[in-house]
């Protein structure tokens, strides 16, 4: 008797556990990820950060994407040694292969990203050499002032002159890589004539990467990277990030003018529907002996596509366009 009522409690005990099962309580919901934070081109990390005395990078700040150029140094113990962000150092291999194949110039790249703490090295060394902080300061960044933290700027030599000193610039290849730098996306970052604004003496031998529509821009206007960025601010992202060279020099040109460019507010009512269409709009006033096609190229040049096959509807072949390579 008692067997039989411990097994009429079991079974009544099995039969009741899905019935407590609905009262458990439900699983919390994973907590989304947060939205990616929107970065501008003029950030950090970013190809047109301005880095000087007055805007300084945090000593623990490197860059993500740092990679070995392919380029020439003067020493082989250098081939190692420079870095730079993935982009900046194709443009640079572009920029010594154009070099040779054009005029005849070899280029040495002699220095590319440095760390906070290598830049504290050299200064203080500077410091040494001449005696004091203010002096040293026009010849070498403080740590945390120098572009090399990017991995954005490259110094240059050639075998006609192994030295970083102006007298670079007197050089066939020093006056060819002022002149050019620009196709590929690099400015001359200083000069005599900006010395004032920038703080740093001449430096023909110091190129920064900005990207070929910002350098071209900068080029044709002939101004310093602080003046050029205080107008850029002014402008919308998408015309930073999709204007042409042609664009972003004529607005700035406007902007320094003291002008309001009309094309401005339309860009800047734009929605992003219509970003393009305004794009299209606001250069066409500007450009000169060229299409809008050919100066968005130009500014943002991709490979050229390769011909579509050529396809024999009789015979059912597929024939590569000559000029194709393997």
């Amino acid at each position: 008797m008692k067997k039989c009522c411990l097994l009429l409690t079991l079974l009544a005990l099995l039969f009741a556990v899905p019935a407590f099962s609905h009262s458990s309580p439900p699983v919390p919901s994973p907590t989304p990820p947060p939205e990616a934070v929107k970065t501008s081109i003029l950030d950090l990390g970013r190809h047109l950060v301005l880095v000087n005395r007055e805007h300084r990078i945090s000593k623990t700040y490197i860059p993500q994407d740092l990679v070995l150029p392919r380029v020439a140094t003067r020493k082989e113990s250098l081939q190692e040694q420079i870095l730079m962000t993935r982009e900046a150092a194709q443009a640079l291999e572009a920029l010594f292969e154009a070099a040779l194949m054009e005029e005849g110039h070899v280029l040495y790249a002699v220095s590319g990203y440095r760390s906070y703490g290598i830049q504290q090295i050299l200064f203080n060394t500077k410091v040494q050499e001449v005696g004091s902080r203010e002096r040293a300061q026009r010849r070498v960044a403080l740590a945390g002032t120098s572009e090399h933290q990017l991995g954005l700027a490259i110094d240059l030599q050639a075998p006609s002159h192994l030295n970083l000193s102006q007298a670079f610039g007197d050089t066939e290849e020093g006056k060819w890589a002022g002149e050019n730098a620009h196709r590929f996306g690099f400015i001359l970052r200083y000069k005599t004539a900006w010395r004032d604004l920038t703080g740093i003496s001449d430096e023909p031998w110091h190129f920064r990467y900005v990207g070929i529509a910002h350098a071209t821009a900068m080029h044709q206007l002939d101004i310093p990277f602080e003046t050029y960025v205080t107008y850029a601010r002014m402008l919308p992202e998408y015309v930073l990030t999709g204007g042409s060279h042609v664009l972003l020099a004529g607005l700035i040109a406007d902007l320094m003018a003291e002008k309001q460019p009309e094309a401005l507010q339309a860009l800047q009512k734009a929605d992003e529907a219509g970003q393009e269409s305004a794009l299209r709009q606001a250069t066409a006033p500007y450009l000169t002996g060229q299409s809008y096609e050919q100066a968005l190229w130009y500014s943002y040049p991709t490979p050229k596509p390769t011909a579509e096959p050529w396809v024999d509807a009789d015979e059912e072949e597929v024939l590569l366009h000559p000029s194709g390579s393997n």
